[in-house]
């Protein structure tokens, strides 16, 4: 007996020494990972040195990002070749892992921004503004397309700036055509996020430099034709004209707000002398 504590481990003092539970000691060996070495008549399991070392080669691969059958089928033709070849597999997965997380950072962190600073700069009247050229990653909408599919199109947009793995800030933007605008049709034309440079990918649209009208509209989607109207006066008092795109930044929306008679919406109109 005495021989038998000096060299092999009960379980409880492997799941201490690994710093595991007993529990995913009888996992692994359900599934057969890992075994005991021996099983008394008691049934006492016994582990051995040898096998608290692959326990720990188990624990590292598993921290890495592989699965308890993808080290179960290593560990049955360990060889270097192997190891290599599933350690670098497991590198790229966590590369992409890790650009996912920096994208995600960057898109709290532009969240955090814009909301703190919509919060205390609510453009009440309309005004003109000068702006700089701004880039954005799209998904195109059809006119005919209605609020549910609208809803699948985000879902899509969202999906593809994910696996593309595109650094944009976290506002949803949506844009008019000149067009479509001047003749009275308000459903965006597209699903926006503005990025921070220009990218080569056909999804990328220009919001020119130049003068805007600009005001913020405060309440539902529903309402926004009223907003549109009131900037469409102000522009033709000016004795300005529509010279471009239509831009709806959303400030406070369905991310902030439960009623939507609070939304608040940023637009700009592109226009000239």
């Amino acid at each position: 007996m005495s021989n038998i504590s000096n060299e092999y481990f009960t379980t409880s003092e492997l799941a201490k020494t690994c710093g595991v539970t007993k529990h995913t000691l009888f996992h692994y060996d359900d599934i057969g990972l890992l075994k005991p070495e021996f099983v008394n008549s008691k049934g006492y399991r016994y582990y051995s040195v040898q096998q608290c070392l692959v326990l720990d080669l188990i624990m590292v691969l598993k921290k890495a990002g592989s699965s308890l059958e993808e080290i179960k089928v290593f560990l049955q033709k360990q060889n270097t070749p192997l190891l290599i070849n599933m350690l670098k597999e497991k590198q790229v997965e966590l590369e992409r892992e890790q650009r996912r997380i920096t994208q995600m950072q960057n898109i709290l962190t532009s969240a955090i921004k814009m909301t703190e600073k919509a919060t205390v700069e609510l453009r009440n009247a309309p005004m003109i503004l000068e702006c700089l050229e701004e880039y954005f990653i799209t998904t195109q909408l059809d006119a005919g397309d209605g609020d549910k599919e609208f809803a699948k199109k985000l879902t899509e947009h969202r999906d593809f700036c994910e696996t593309h793995y595109i650094d944009h800030e976290f506002a949803i933007w949506t844009i008019i055509s000149k067009d479509r605008f001047e003749s009275g049709g308000y459903y965006p034309e597209y699903i926006a996020n503005q990025i921070k440079t220009s990218i080569p990918e056909e999804k990328m649209l220009i919001k020119p430099a130049g003068l805007y009208a600009v005001i913020d509209h405060k309440g539902s989607y529903d309402s926004m034709p009223q907003t549109y109207s009131i900037i469409k006066n102000f522009i033709a008092r000016k004795g300005m004209y529509i010279s471009g795109d239509v831009y709806a930044l959303e400030l406070h929306t369905y991310w902030t707000e439960k009623n939507p008679d609070d939304y608040k919406i940023r637009i700009f109109v592109q226009v000239s002398h």
